[in-house]
């Protein structure tokens, strides 16, 4: 596997406490210069930068040098947006969603930076933050009729340009609207209500089936405001100023071309013109821009694992609940490779966030779980993320996620498909290729389907499905050739494209439990904190141990790595290293397996030390191995709740080397804990030498009670 990582000098690498800036890079590796220090470099290459990233003591800050990074930094109480309480972090996903359609709608000159234009563009800007953030008309699920929808209103002009330009500056970093001040206003429009609802009857009047002539839609509306003044004259009211033609001139100009086709063409003529992109996003690097959406496979299948389903008796069986999965699939555009995939029950942004923590991640252990030749190593930084506007893209859970990994988002708007072309030609592709092979399918629609018994033929369960799927997209899809890329295979398109251009970082591995870790709360030990049996200590926690009145920490654990974790201590997240070695890279999955096998095993033992647990890891077989990575693709993976249950279950930790040596106990096992030698034991003179029983072997007499009929 090829790596290769792209820096730019005013990115910033923290290793160990040594802070670097790259000054070169090339197919080889780079070259950093430590900070403060001068004339002092060091050559890493690519393979040692990957290895660097994943310590738990390394940090990777992009344009950490830039000024408006600098600025930011010195104003804002927190660099991550995952680190902000619940309502900043949300008001701070709604006010970037209010630049984003902003800085949209100017650029499609349908709004402008002067507080008239806000003004008129107000109500159509309202409708599209609702959109970006699922508010409002736009939230997922619809209120009853007649109940109230709470909105959130729509800043000022002057808030919302301040806003836009903090924006702007900070590099379209959301860190710049974390909220500092709170300041309100707006300039009085240049027309009164009622001039405005005239003004924009022009649109109306030009957007019609007729198709009349801009002249007679400004004509018609001024005799509109003719005919108002008479009456409100009539009336004793005061009159309203008839605007003058290039007013309402310009007032159509701002007018939503889209909106003013559709009414005078239609709307297939109105999605002709204005289709942006015939084929896709011209794209050159990997993992510039990634689509990522949810779909429902064509197949009934059985919602329950396949070890579960065989120890099921044939009349349960028969009443067992069959439906159909959703799969959530992230595609790289310029190599059309698969990235991630996942099953879920329904649409959940848990399982959104979940499938975007895998493109990070190399998957060949799970596709040899899943029996494929082939490896799955395709996972690096991501530019660019694109969804659709489903619920579980536009969540807090999503959104903050993306937004503390420093991803770029893209919401195209729905009902526009080739927006996202690449991963809805995907999607197509295995409908056609490998749904056929199925038994249980739902074809397309209703009408093909026919009389097929699609209920009656349901006979795949969850681990099955996810590897058939795996096994089409590592083995066939990734190595059979593709017409957009000319014939070429997307495994092919990978090795030389990231010959050329490499990767971006994968981010640190801080900064991934930070976005992606189970957020958990542990109470503060003298030995650290307690998780699934494992201790983890850094000074942090232990100065804060000493001296700080708060006993309860905020933790982010990633349960494929108990090897440490992150803790928060006062506004700083630290990483937490636990205390028994020999468990990096080991699975939340594997350890709750061992510590259950050796409780079952050692009722009597109390607790179990490090080493034996250990032991007990190794010998688990590469079934429950493999059984445990397909797992994690399914809907049956750990949740939060397994983590607290289990938890509350432990009531002892297992013990570090340092405890295990300095309290052992002795085990009946000479090959497990060494020979144990005893001394020899004393017999009385008054028992013969070759007695074969000794007074420890004497049997105790037991009572045994029975019926006696007789009495």
């Amino acid at each position: 596997m090829t790596i290769r990582f792209r820096f730019s000098k005013s990115d910033l690498i923290t290793a160990a406490g040594v802070a670097m800036r790259p000054l070169e890079i090339d197919d080889k590796g780079g070259l950093f210069e430590r900070l403060g220090q001068p004339g002092i470099t060091e050559r890493l290459t690519h393979e040692e930068l990957a290895d660097l990233l994943r310590q738990p003591d390394t940090a990777y800050i992009a344009g950490y040098f830039d000024r408006a990074k600098q600025d930011l930094r010195g104003r804002k109480p927190t660099d991550i947006i995952n680190g902000l309480a619940h309502d900043v972090r949300r008001l701070v996903i709604w006010r970037k969603a209010v630049c984003d359609a902003f800085l949209a709608f100017e650029a499609a000159g349908e709004i402008n930076r002067t507080h008239a234009g806000y003004a008129e563009g107000r109500a159509k800007l309202s409708c599209e933050v609702e959109r970006r953030v699922g508010e409002g008309m736009a939230a997922a699920k619809l209120a009853r009729p007649g109940a109230e929808i709470i909105t959130r209103q729509l800043p000022g002009s002057r808030t919302a340009f301040q806003w836009v330009r903090s924006y702007e500056r900070a590099g379209y970093s959301a860190l710049a609207l974390i909220p500092e001040t709170h300041r309100c206003g707006n300039r009085a429009p240049r027309w009164c209500l009622h001039s405005e609802a005239l003004m924009n009857q022009v649109i109306e009047i030009y957007a019609d089936t007729q198709r009349p002539t801009k002249a007679a839609a400004v004509a018609d509306t001024r005799q509109l405001f003719v005919r108002e003044s008479e009456r409100r004259a009539a009336a004793g009211a005061p009159t309203l100023v008839v605007p003058s033609a290039a007013s309402l001139r310009r007032r159509l100009g701002l007018a939503d071309p889209y909106y003013v086709h559709a009414k005078r063409y239609g709307t297939a003529a109105a999605n002709a013109k204005f289709t942006l992109f015939e084929t896709g996003v011209d794209v050159t690097q990997p993992l510039e821009r990634v689509e990522m959406d949810e779909n429902r496979l064509d197949v009934i299948s059985l919602l329950t694992l396949s070890g579960i389903w065989d120890h099921l008796p044939p009349e349960r069986q028969e009443r067992f609940e069959a439906g159909r999965r959703w799969l959530y699939v992230a595609i790289d555009c310029a190599t059309r490779c698969i990235l991630s995939m996942r099953l879920a029950e329904t649409p959940n942004s848990s399982d959104a966030v979940r499938a975007l923590r895998d493109i990070f991640i190399d998957k060949t252990p799970m596709a040899r779980a899943a029996g494929c030749e082939s490896t799955w190593h395709h996972h690096g930084g991501v530019q660019a993320l694109v969804t659709d506007q489903g619920t579980a893209f536009t969540s807090d859970d999503f959104q903050g996620a993306v937004l503390s990994l420093g991803v770029t988002t893209l919401l195209p708007p729905a009902g526009k498909p080739w927006l996202r072309g690449h991963i809805e030609t995907f999607f197509r592709t295995y409908g056609h290729q490998l749904m056929p092979l199925l038994a249980g399918r739902t074809f397309f629609d209703t009408i093909q389907r026919g009389d097929y018994p699609s209920e009656q033929l349901a006979c795949l369960c969850d681990d099955d499905l996810i590897t058939i799927l795996l096994t089409y997209v590592v083995d066939i899809y990734h190595n059979q050739g593709h017409g957009s890329l000319g014939g070429e295979t997307p495994n092919e398109a990978w090795a030389r494209l990231v010959a050329r251009y490499g990767t971006p970082p994968v981010p640190d591995g801080l900064t991934l439990r930070r976005a992606f870790g189970r957020p958990l709360e542990r109470k503060l030990r003298g030995d650290g904190i307690l998780l699934s049996g494992l201790t983890y200590s850094c000074k942090a926690l232990r100065e804060a141990f000493l001296h700080s009145p708060q006993r309860n920490v905020e933790i982010r654990a990633d349960l494929r790595d108990m090897g440490w974790i992150a803790v928060k201590v006062g506004a700083t997240w630290h990483p937490a290293t636990a205390n028994q070695s020999g468990f990096d890279g080991v699975s939340y999955d594997l350890m709750q397996e061992a510590t259950r096998t050796l409780r079952s095993k050692h009722r009597k033992d109390a607790e179990l030390d490090a080493p034996k647990v250990r032991r007990a890891i190794e010998r688990i077989s590469d079934i429950n191995r493999r059984a445990f990575a397909l797992r994690e693709l399914t809907p049956f993976h750990v949740t939060d709740l397994d983590v607290e249950r289990h938890q509350a279950a432990l009531q002892y930790p297992v013990r570090s080397d340092a405890e295990r040596l300095a309290r052992m106990t002795p085990s009946a096992d000479p090959l497990v804990d060494g020979i144990q030698i005893t001394p020899r034991t004393f017999m009385p003179p008054d028992l013969p030498k070759d007695s074969s029983e000794s007074p420890a072997q004497e049997r105790t007499r037991k009572n045994r009670w029975r019926f006696d009929d007789e009495q």
